[in-house]
């Protein structure tokens, strides 16, 4: 079994912001995922409290780390770059901090969907919260597609097909 978990904040006040691209993709896998034995998790508990909700997850289900795909948004990458990697530290996310606490491992991959815009502000916690521009916005949902692309690759092909797949043209690269 594999799972893929998505980070973000629950309630309507977040759906929007930066922070919760992570759920996005997950709520746009469960319309479209084609894969089998693959649970989507959306955890209630906050950013920071993920590694909480997965813990008690697998505690049901034992699974491999390597099996866990965790999707996220990462402030360091420009708006709408992906990075998947098969394993790395925290990066200052408090959500993969939680998850690394909570699998006592860096070993599990991760799906990063780059958020920043522009030079970032000294309060990321307050710029996470935001919601996107407008423009943004219109954006968002090629890469939100893409990542959900990405994320079922890897659960159907594996991680270094998903990796093919994300290094082809990304929504915003240029021509």
């Amino acid at each position: 079994m594999k799972f893929i978990v998505g980070v973000g904040n629950p309630g309507k006040e977040y759906e929007k912001t930066r922070h919760n691209v992570g759920f996005r993709v997950i709520d746009l896998l469960k319309k479209t995922h084609k894969a089998k034995d693959l649970q989507l998790i959306k955890p209630s508990t906050y950013v920071n409290q993920t590694g909480e909700a997965l813990a008690k997850i697998i505690g049901r289900h034992p699974v491999l780390s390597r099996n866990i795909l965790v999707v996220c948004d990462d402030v360091h990458l420009p708006f709408g770059k992906m990075r998947l990697r098969a394993k790395g530290s925290a990066g200052g996310h408090n959500g993969l901090k939680s998850v690394i606490q909570a699998l006592d491992t860096e070993e599990f991959p991760r799906l990063r969907l780059g958020v920043a815009a522009g030079i970032l502000p000294e309060d990321l916690a307050g710029f996470v919260l935001e919601p996107f521009s407008k423009s943004e916005e219109k954006t968002l949902k090629g890469i939100i597609e893409k990542a959900a692309d990405v994320c079922n690759t890897w659960a159907e092909k594996g991680l270094e097909t998903a990796q093919d797949l994300l290094s082809k043209k990304a929504p915003l690269d240029k021509e």
